[in-house]
């Protein structure tokens, strides 16, 4: 018998809009999945994780399954019934929400990235009093060319590669430089606000609109917090 695949899933839900996100990850290989799509309730988004995170062992091959979730209102016992045969073994394990943080971010960011109005300056806006002004910086600034990019660049000590957007999105440098202003810390400001003097704010939905052309999502955190220098702007 194979060895025992593990799979994660779970939805991120907005009830206003019925919208969800679905994350799965499989532990065995290491392999992620995630998806967008409309459901009545939470319930059925997780519902809809959970036979994702099956149907993906199926497509695989995979024979000896368990599958992780964190919803107990799931009927998992009709689901294991129904699906019974397409495996050798099939379980289920329900484990706390904190367990499954992989895949519950996978879940949000795909809702998010798919969303009709999608609210990424407020989520930036949260995440930034959580991290460095060098990640912020260096999550932001691939958007941005020419000068300005240099000059984050020095104040980061970060070079990341450069992200594209759509041709008809105008003005990224000041939108960029904007958000950062708004978003990053008093030190931020200042340094920002001595090279750039005429930057004016922006209306948060051209921020949306920008980053949700460019395809953002919050990975590109992660990437940052992996490829950031400490020291440039705090000296």
């Amino acid at each position: 018998m194979e060895n025992n695949v593990i799979y994660l899933s779970d939805a991120s839900y907005d009830h206003l809009t019925k919208e969800a996100g679905i994350g799965v990850k499989n532990l065995y290989t290491n392999q992620s999945h995630s998806v967008f799509v409309h459901a009545m309730n939470v319930h059925e988004a997780e519902e809809f994780a959970l036979i994702e995170a099956i149907t993906h062992a199926i497509e695989h091959q995979h024979r000896n399954c368990v599958f992780v979730y964190d919803n107990m209102g799931i009927d998992t016992k009709s689901i294991g019934a129904f699906f019974s045969k397409m495996f050798d073994r099939i379980q289920f394990l329900w484990m706390k929400r904190a367990y499954l943080s992989q895949v519950d971010a996978l879940a949000f960011n795909v809702r998010l990235k798919h969303a009709k109005n999608a609210n990424w300056t407020k989520q930036i806006l949260a995440h930034a009093s959580q991290i460095s002004d060098e990640e912020l910086v260096s999550a932001l600034m691939p958007l941005t060319r020419g000068e300005t990019y240099g000059y984050l660049c020095a104040i980061s000590g970060t070079a990341p590669m450069m992200k594209p957007y759509p041709n008809n999105i105008k003005e990224v440098n000041e939108k960029i430089i904007a958000l950062l202003l708004f978003a990053g810390s008093q030190n931020l400001h200042r340094l920002l606000s001595e090279r750039f003097k005429h930057i004016q704010c922006y209306k948060q939905k051209l921020y949306d609109e920008l980053l949700k052309a460019a395809e953002f999502d919050m990975s590109w955190f992660e990437e940052a917090a992996r490829n950031t220098l400490k020291g440039p702007i705090a000296a």
